[in-house]
């Protein structure tokens, strides 16, 4: 049986006691036995502490759950959000959908999935289906309610656990207004309810126009999110070929749960006319044209070649940082053969000691060193201006910034430019993401799933040593 390995996940802590296996008992009293992921979902999202008031405290007062399609996540808030309304009198639940047709679609697949389970149908009180009162209602007067985001925001409204379904079709702005609506009541229910509210943002990857749903996955999965936050993200890693179907059967949470492999191909051919929409639906990877591949795996292996062989008279060092300045990314760039080769000579954490041992590379060699100095390597060019001033680092225009991605792309697309094997290039190269600017683009640091610095200081380095000037030589009188 398939059981994937999520992208990213906040991981379960075992010091914590979980509410999860409540939510799966409602689950399988639903017709709906969890499944390995769900189960993981559930246990992590369900974390809680007691204070000192007997109080149930959520570890997670935010959730995030990125997965494919056909992995099973309506059971997972359906589940969450029942068990949700047996926790304690007077809860309410939201659930959320861009479309108001869509929310009432699932609230009465909810009622119907409730009404027929034998344990669940006694704590029925009533149903109302009327505009504006629409509800499932417990005999413990709790009420789980659906709605489209414009009655939801704008205003603050009560909730213990509200759910943003396909939150990738909900604009910046209802995104925002709707979590504004709701957080500012959190401390109020805390208080009225003795339990933690929680918010559950769910979607699979959506498009460019994804504008409060993209930036907040760049943010988790970056890891830049709050520590307080749960992220589950399933998907195909994002350098892996989305038409290699082993490799989305194992990536895929539902695969061999929910589907069997025939119905996976059969899932493929009908999306034989949209390869976009396949990757999006099934690898769980965004429709806007962005993540496909600037450097594709064809251009990229028949550049390969290993040479150590530095020519370092015509030798340039490029330099980067990734976004959160994680790691730091040394390559060097030189003529041979009438091509130019790059190898990645280091990838190190953080930027801790990286403006010495550059400086040392560097001056050793009497090597230029090129680096985007407004980018998160500016902290690195800072320290080797302050603490290295022999070190010459190159000063490059925008201009200048702006060519080093397209022009390493035509270089290696003509041949001209080789590279040495590095497992930490080939990843940047796998996941880096470009943003156009009018007629020129540049790697997209923020939205890379990825550490993309390493393929940054290849371009710098490849453009350093076309545009290098000619090094002073030190004369003796």
């Amino acid at each position: 049986m398939n059981e994937a390995t999520p992208r990213y996940c906040s991981g379960r802590d075992l010091s914590l006691d979980t509410d999860g296996g409540a939510v799966a008992a409602v689950s399988a009293a639903l017709g709906h036995p969890m499944i390995p992921w769900q189960r993981l979902t559930a246990d992590i999202a369900g974390e809680y502490e007691t204070d000192a008031d007997g109080r149930r405290v959520l570890r997670h007062p935010r959730v995030v759950v990125s997965v494919p399609r056909q992995s099973g996540k309506t059971t997972v808030d359906e589940a969450g959000h029942i068990r949700s309304m047996l926790m304690g009198p007077n809860r309410v639940g939201w659930y959320i959908a861009q479309r108001g047709t869509d929310a009432v679609a699932h609230f009465k697949q909810v009622v119907k999935d409730v009404e027929n389970s034998p344990a669940l149908r006694p704590l029925i009180r009533d149903v109302k289906y009327t505009a504006g009162d629409m509800g499932l209602y417990f005999m413990n007067g709790s009420v789980f309610k659906p709605s489209p985001p414009t009655d939801s925001s704008g205003h603050g409204f009560q909730g213990d656990r509200i759910t943003l379904d396909e939150a990738w079709a909900f604009n910046e702005q209802q995104g925002n207004a709707l979590i504004q609506a709701f957080v500012p009541t959190t401390i109020t229910r805390l208080q009225l309810t003795g339990q933690q509210p929680q918010l559950w943002i769910m979607s699979t990857e959506g498009t460019a126009d994804s504008t409060f749903l993209n930036p907040l996955l760049a943010e988790c999965r970056h890891g830049r999110c709050p520590e307080s936050w749960a992220v589950i993200d399933y998907g195909l890693p994002f350098d892996a070929d989305p038409e290699d179907l082993d490799a989305v059967w194992a990536s895929h949470p539902g695969a061999g749960h929910l589907f069997n492999r025939r119905q996976l191909r059969g899932f493929r051919d009908e999306f034989r006319n949209d390869p976009a929409g396949w990757r999006r639906a099934f690898c769980n990877i965004r429709d806007d044209g962005a993540l496909e591949r600037v450097y594709t795996d064809d251009i990229w292996q028949a550049t390969l070649y290993d040479a150590t062989d530095v020519d370092w008279a015509t030798a340039a060092l490029g330099v980067a940082v990734n976004i959160d300045q994680a790691a730091t990314s040394i390559v060097i760039a030189w003529q041979r053969d009438g091509r130019t080769h790059a190898m990645l000579a280091e990838c190190r954490p953080g930027t801790i000691g990286a403006a010495d041992r550059i400086a040392m590379l560097a001056g050793q060699r009497n090597l230029t060193v090129w680096v985007d100095r407004k980018g998160p390597a500016g902290i690195i060019a800072d320290q080797l201006t302050r603490d290295h001033p022999d070190t010459r680092i190159a000063d490059m225009s925008a201009a200048d910034m702006a060519s080093t991605g397209p022009a390493l792309l035509d270089l290696l697309r003509n041949g001209a430019v080789t590279h040495s094997p590095a497992d930490a290039l080939d990843r940047a190269v796998g996941v880096a993401v470009r943003r156009w600017s009018g007629d020129t683009w540049y790697l997209d640091r923020r939205q890379s799933p990825g550490d993309v610095s390493p393929i940054e200081a290849m371009q710098l380095a490849v453009w350093g040593c076309a545009h290098a000037e000619p090094a002073p030589v030190l004369q003796v009188f």
